[in-house]
C-alpha cells in the first residue's frame, strides 16, 4: 500500500564517498560493518540539513554527490592499476620490487575492495516506525536484475560488489507492520576502472572478467564471467556460507569451472553446473598451454552457450591455472595485451603462496608464465586478440564457437578475423593414416597419428603474400629436459605444392612444448610455426609429414598473414 508522505519533513543531504577510507578492509571502516552479501548494518555516520525540496517519493539525494564517482580500488590496488602509465613501461616488465611497492607481495589478502556509501534524507509518516532501510542496485535501468543489500534504521548504507560505471539503485524504507516505502529509482556512480574486484566472504583473489574495453573498440559485459579462488583456498580453509550467498544470491553462478586438479577445489554451489576441467601445472616448458589445450578447448565449449552464464572458474588460489585460462578469454575477448597481463598480477594481492610475474624464475624448466605468453606473441596476428583467437581455432575451437563467445560478452564494436588466416576443420585433412576421434576432451576432437614417412595434407585457399606455416601437434614420446639437440625440425618435414620445404623452427622438442604428459597421461600438445613462406593466390596443398620413427598427433594445419 502506497504511505501519504508527510508534507513536512526533516531533510538530510546526501554523503556518498567509497569506503571511507583506502583499504577499509572487511569492515568497510567508519563504523559500518558489511559481509558483502547478506546483512549490512550503520552507524548511520555525521548528516547535514539541506535546503532542497524533499523528492516526491519522500526521499532527498544530493544529485551533485550521485555523480561524483565512487572509488572501489584501495589506494595500492589503483596505483598498482597505473603502473603503465606512471612508469612508461609494460606489465610484461613488472618486477617483484614494483609489486612490492604496490604492497602485492603474494602472501596476504590485500584484494579485497573497497565499499561504496550511499547516504539518504527521509522521515518516517506519522504513526510509522522503521524497521530498517534496505538498498537495491544493480546494472539495469528497471532493476530487474537488482541485489538487495539489508541495512538498519541508519540513513546510510556501506556495502561491497557495485559495478564500475553506473548503478541504478533504489532504497526501501520498511516499517515494523509489514509495510514499506520505496524511492524512485535513480543513478550513482563507480570509477569506470577495470577489474571489479569482489568481495566473498572469506575467498581472496575474486573479481568480474568484464567492464573491460576491447582494441575493437567494444566493452566487455559486467556480471557474465568470474574468476578466483576455490575450495580449501589455502589448502584447508572450506569457503564459507557468507561465500556461498554472495556467488550464489549476488552473482548468480550458475555455472562452476574447476580447473584445479582435484575434487576437493569444487565449490559444490546448490543448483549450480559443475564443469571438471582438470589441468595440470609445474616444471615443464609451456606446461600451461601445452599440456592444457584440451582442456582450454573444454571451457570454450561452455563459455559458447549463453544459458551457461553467469560462469564462476576457478583452480585453488586462483593464479596459475586460472591465470592461463583469463589469458585466453580476455585475449579472445579483445583486451589488449598489457590489460591482460594487468589482470594475470592483480592476483598477487591475494595469498597466493608467493608472487607471479613473467620471467620471475632463472631455472629453464620453471613454471614461468612468459613462456606460454611467448608461445601466443610468437603467433602471427597484428592484435593479441588475433594470436590467441589463432591459437584457439589451432587448438580445435571452431570459429563459430570462439565468435558466439566474443557475441555474448561484447557490447559495441567486434573483431573480424575472417580474411586473417585458414585454419583445417576436421574434414580439411587427408591422411594415409587412420584418424582418431575422442569426445572426453583427453585430445583433440580428431587427429592422425603419424610416423615412419607418414603425412597429413590440406588444401587451402589463399590470399598472395607471405604466410606463416603452422601445425598443432603432440608428441607421444618421452621427452628429456636436458637435451636440446634434439629438434623438432630433426621429424616433422612440409612440402607446399609438392616442393620440400626447409622449416624455419629451431626449437628442440622439449622446447616445443612436448615435455612431461597431463595428469591423466595424456599426450602434452602445443602449436608450432613452421617457417614463412610466399604463396600466390589460391588453391594449395601443404603436406605436413613425419620423417623418422616417433609418432606425432597431427590434428589441425594453418596457413596466417604475418603481421
Amino acid at each position: 500500500m502506497k504511505i501519504q508522505m508527510k508534507t513536512t519533513i526533516k531533510l538530510l543531504v546526501l554523503l556518498f564517498a567509497a569506503g571511507l577510507a583506502t583499504g577499509c578492509g572487511n569492515n568497510g571502516g567508519g563504523g559500518d560493518t558489511s559481509n558483502g552479501g547478506g546483512n549490512s548494518t550503520s552507524n548511520g555516520g555525521s548528516t547535514t540539513t539541506s535546503t532542497a525540496p524533499v523528492g516526491p517519493d519522500g526521499f532527498e539525494f544530493d544529485s551533485t554527490k550521485l555523480e561524483a564517482a565512487q572509488v572501489i580500488h584501495t589506494q595500492d590496488q589503483a596505483n598498482f592499476l597505473k603502473f603503465k602509465e606512471t612508469t612508461g613501461k609494460s606489465y610484461y616488465e613488472i618486477t617483484s620490487s614494483d609489486l612490492n611497492g604496490y604492497n602485492a607481495r603474494g602472501n596476504t589478502n590485500v584484494s579485497t575492495p573497497n565499499k561504496v556509501k550511499l547516504e539518504w534524507g527521509y522521515e518516517a509518516p506519522s504513526g510509522k516506525e522503521l524497521s530498517r532501510f534496505d538498498v537495491t542496485f544493480g546494472q539495469k535501468e528497471d532493476l530487474s536484475d537488482g541485489y538487495t543489500v539489508k541495512g538498519t534504521t541508519a540513513k546510510s548504507l556501506q556495502f561491497y560488489n557495485p559495478f564500475i560505471g553506473d548503478n541504478y539503485f533504489k532504497v526501501t524504507a520498511n516499517f515494523t507492520d509489514g509495510e514499506k516505502e520505496e524511492s524512485n529509482i535513480r543513478v550513482f556512480k563507480v570509477e569506470d576502472i577495470a577489474p571489479r574486484n569482489l568481495y566473498a566472504g572469506n575467498m581472496p583473489n575474486v573479481r568480474d572478467m568484464g567492464g573491460r574495453k576491447t582494441v575493437a573498440g567494444g566493452r566487455l559485459k559486467q556480471g557474465l564471467i568470474y574468476r578466483g579462488a576455490g575450495n580449501r583456498f589455502d589448502n584447508s580453509s572450506q569457503i564459507s556460507d557468507e561465500c556461498k550467498d554472495v556467488l550464489l544470491k549476488q552473482l548468480n553462478i550458475k555455472t562452476e569451472i574447476n580447473v584445479a586438479n582435484s575434487d576437493s577445489n569444487n565449490m559444490n554451489l546448490t543448483g549450480t553446473n559443475l564443469v571438471n576441467a582438470y589441468m595440470a601445472y609445474g616444471a615443464v616448458p609451456y606446461s600451461n598451454l601445452a599440456r592444457n589445450s584440451v582442456r582450454i578447448r573444454q571451457i570454450m565449449n561452455v563459455l559458447a552457450d549463453e544459458a551457461n552464464y553467469p560462469v564462476f572458474y576457478h583452480c585453488r588460489i586462483g593464479t596459475d591455472r586460472t591465470g592461463i585460462t583469463g589469458m585466453m578469454i580476455n585475449g579472445l575477448l579483445g583486451v589488449d595485451f598489457d590489460e591482460c597481463l594487468q589482470d594475470y598480477l592483480f592476483s598477487n594481492f591475494a595469498p597466493i603462496d608467493n608472487q607471479r610475474y613473467p620471467h620471475k624464475s632463472s631455472d629453464p624448466n620453471g613454471d614461468d608464465i612468459a613462456k606460454y605468453i611467448d608461445a601466443l606473441l610468437e603467433l602471427p596476428g597484428e592484435t593479441f586478440q588475433q594470436k590467441v583467437y589463432l591459437a584457439l581455432r589451432m587448438i580445435g575451437c571452431p570459429a563459430t564457437q570462439l565468435n558466439k563467445i566474443i557475441d555474448i560478452m561484447t557490447i559495441g564494436n567486434k573483431a573480424d578475423f575472417s580474411d586473417a588466416f585458414e585454419v583445417s576443420q576436421d574434414s580439411d585433412l587427408t591422411s594415409s593414416s587412420t584418424k582418431q576421434t575422442s569426445s572426453d576432451f583427453k585430445a583433440p576432437a580428431s587427429y592422425y597419428a603419424v610416423s615412419n614417412n607418414g603425412s597429413v595434407s590440406y588444401s587451402v585457399n589463399t590470399t598472395a603474400g607471405s604466410k606463416d606455416v603452422i601445425v598443432y601437434l603432440g608428441y607421444t614420446g618421452t621427452v628429456n629436459s636436458n637435451d636440446t639437440s634434439t629438434k623438432l625440425s630433426d621429424y616433422i618435414s612440409l612440402e607446399i605444392d609438392g616442393e620440400t620445404k626447409t622449416l624455419d623452427t629451431k626449437k628442440s622438442l622439449w622446447t616445443a612444448g612436448f615435455g612431461g604428459t597431463q595428469q591423466d597421461n595424456r599426450i602434452g600438445y602445443m602449436f608450432n610455426i613452421l617457417g614463412n613462406y610466399n604463396f600466390t593466390a589460391g588453391q594449395h596443398t601443404v603436406k605436413v609429414g613425419v620423417k623418422k620413427s616417433g609418432t606425432f598427433n597431427i590434428a589441425t594445419i594453418g596457413v596466417a598473414d604475418r603481421a
